[in-house]
């Protein structure tokens, strides 16, 4: 019965571990410009789109670990392409989970290039 309890401990500790060590996700969203004074910069990684509601948002992920929610009219193709690091001014954070493709009410599409 101890040595159940001690595998069991230790079974549960290294899933607390492994749970703490998962990346998690930071989004932002880009504001009107002098919204606010924060500023993101990196290299885009990717340029993707989700449906919400009938509503196309566009999302750039920068690194692994960031992605910001750019509004239509403030997406300037030639300069959010991957591979290009730029600065993201008037960043505000978001709490949902609208940037998951897999979440999309209709099939990802890949922006024209």
């Amino acid at each position: 019965m101890i040595k159940q309890l001690y595998i069991s401990l230790l079974l549960l500790m290294m899933a607390k571990n492994v749970v703490a060590q998962k990346q998690k996700v930071s989004t932002f969203q880009l504001m009107e410009p002098h919204f606010n004074s924060k500023v993101i910069s990196g290299t885009i990684t990717e340029v993707y789109t989700t449906q919400r509601y009938g509503k196309t948002f566009w999302w750039v992920k920068i690194g692994t670990d960031t992605i910001i929610h750019v509004w239509g009219k403030h997406l300037d193709t030639a300069n959010m392409k991957p591979g290009l690091t730029r600065k993201f001014y008037s960043i505000k954070r978001l709490n949902n989970n609208w940037w998951k493709k897999e979440k999309s009410e209709f099939p990802v599409q890949k922006p024209n290039r």
